[in-house]
């Protein structure tokens, strides 16, 4: 359950724009996922702060395609930052 609510951490923080917070969500994130399970959670946060995946990070098999997936997951941010915004 960690990974989940790390992601939804990194959601918020994004949202917010709060790069210290996120950072260390997504190193927490990093640490929580090294077994495997859910490590496209951290491809996931970077995506929605709109931050590459480290030198030597193999992204997972999306079925749009890595840069649509991405794509997606920061409209999801900035949509909801102008939502706030309004």
């Amino acid at each position: 359950m960690a990974p989940t609510l790390e992601l939804a951490a990194a959601l918020h923080q994004a949202v917010l724009d709060d790069h210290d917070a996120l950072a260390a969500t997504l190193a927490r994130l990093r640490e929580q996922t090294q077994s495997g399970d859910y490590a496209y959670y951290t491809d996931i946060a970077s995506s929605m702060a709109g931050i590459a995946l480290p030198d030597g990070h193999t992204p997972p098999h999306w079925l749009d395609g890595e840069q649509a997936t991405r794509t997606r997951w920061c409209t999801l941010v900035t949509t909801r930052q102008h939502h706030l915004h309004q």
